[in-house]
């Protein structure tokens, strides 16, 4: 039995057990093949796979290709995005967790359960597949449902693949993206030949699936820019389609169980986040887990963070959704535009400034610290350069003379290097949160180093 059992190994598994596995505990990841697809990936989720030491994942994601977007009667070039052949991709994230000291299981989890020492994952054969202490179920919208906490519009992705000649498009990649009356099109091309036009659409506008395919055909010959994408291109199979509803779930965060990634929340594919989303939760469950394994009686302010960082993120990427779709004027009055464009109901809160308690990563723990929060940065900064700013605002409230010297006085007090406290300081000049008009040393910069929340 390892010390943490991780069911799924996309994005947020692989990167999670890596992590992990870097932090001292053993990890078995169980993992099984999925269909064959072709994905779009932001620049940031790439960048993230980076940081997360995922280089197999990142060679495989290959340069970022040309994207268009036709959307609102404007065209516009936008920065790319890395198309993936989604089982390459998860080939290279697995090896890159079995370089990562990661035990590997392959097959489906049939089911899962609470043995005496921990928790058990077996296939329908009744085998084995892996056991750990603590449980984390990353396996998407595959897992098991919990409880939804809230869900935007029921929406659908109707996807085929196509092939061509390889000659075509100079055998270069690329994407576009645009607008029609009932929904949008993501089209993608890769160098093999292969296309791919998948329809966003309202669930209530599905056609049955035994007339998918027939469907997705009209309604490309419908579309003057899909049809041509594929011009002379042949179908590879039929039509598919899989659920693209943005949906929040309890995290069901307890003493040896967590939900990450699309279990826990997925996104509208429209908001460009769900890859990235998938990998920023995936650090922030490291620091979840490895704290609970330490000290489980550390679970409320672990289920405080955890709660909140499900929220914000998925509140983030919802928002980004709704504002693309309501750019989108021409068809307003559709059904599929004027639902996308109502939700989620509420707009982002706003947040307060000023001093509050709340529970951070910190070396890969989560601790309850005085953050400072501001509407730029609801979830607080806890630290700039390595200073915690809760601590330097009372010694700045402490100080009568407010001068240039400020940066040397405070540094002695918090046992700080000058030159850091100095930056600090600049950063809580430039926000407004210097008491009575203090200004920051000439020596100050505006630059910001280690922003911790």
């Amino acid at each position: 039995m390892t010390d943490v059992l991780i069911l799924g190994g996309g994005p947020a598994g692989a990167v999670l057990a890596r992590r992990l596995t870097g932090l001292g505990h053993g990890v078995t990841l169980v993992t099984c093949a999925r269909r064959p697809a072709v994905e779009g990936l932001s620049l940031r989720a790439v960048e993230g796979l980076r940081r997360a030491g995922c280089l197999e994942a990142v060679a495989a994601a290959g340069m970022p290709a040309a994207r268009r977007v036709d959307w609102n009667g404007l065209h516009t070039a936008l920065n790319g995005e890395h198309l993936v052949d989604r089982s390459r991709l998860d080939a290279a994230l697995l090896r890159d967790a079995s370089a990562g000291a990661v035990a590997l299981s392959h097959g489906t989890a049939a089911a899962v359960r609470r043995g005496k020492d921990g928790w058990l994952a077996v296939d329908a054969a009744g085998t084995m597949l892996g056991s750990g202490r603590f449980l984390v179920e990353a396996r998407g919208r595959r897992a098991p449902n919990a409880p939804a906490r809230e869900s935007g519009p029921r929406t659908l992705a109707v996807g085929r693949l196509y092939l061509g000649p390889t000659g075509n498009m100079g055998g270069e990649m690329g994407s576009a993206a645009f607008s029609f009356a009932d929904g949008w099109a993501w089209l993608a091309a890769l160098p093999d030949g292969r296309r791919i036009v998948q329809l966003v659409i309202d669930g209530a506008e599905s056609p049955a699936r035994a007339d998918l395919t027939a469907w997705h055909a009209a309604t490309v010959a419908s579309l003057p820019q899909a049809a041509g994408w594929i011009a002379g291109c042949a179908p590879m199979g039929e039509a598919e389609v899989r659920d693209a509803t943005a949906i929040r779930r309890s995290p069901g965060v307890e003493a040896d169980r967590l939900r990450i990634g699309d279990a826990a929340f997925a996104v509208d594919p429209l908001s460009g986040h769900g890859v990235y989303a998938a990998v920023a939760w995936a650090f922030a469950a490291a620091a979840a887990v490895n704290t609970l394994a330490a000290d489980p009686t550390a679970l409320p302010a672990v289920e405080r963070f955890v709660e909140d960082r499900c929220a914000g993120l998925f509140a983030h990427a919802a928002d980004a959704g709704k504002q693309f779709y309501r750019t989108e004027e021409r068809w307003s009055g559709r059904p599929f535009w004027r639902r996308r464009a109502a939700w989620p109901p509420a707009p982002l809160p706003t947040a307060d400034r000023g001093i509050r308690r709340r529970a951070v990563v910190v070396n890969d723990r989560i601790e309850e610290r005085p953050v400072l929060v501001t509407p730029a940065l609801p979830r607080g900064v806890l630290a700039i350069d390595g200073v915690e700013l809760g601590p330097l605002l009372d010694s700045v409230a402490s100080d009568r003379r407010l001068d240039g010297d400020l940066a040397q006085r405070c540094g002695r007090q918090l046992g700080q290097p000058p030159g850091r406290v100095a930056v600090a300081l600049a950063w809580l000049a430039n926000n407004g949160f210097l008491p009575g008009g203090a200004k920051p040393p000439s020596a100050m910069t505006t630059t910001t180093k280690n922003v911790n929340s």
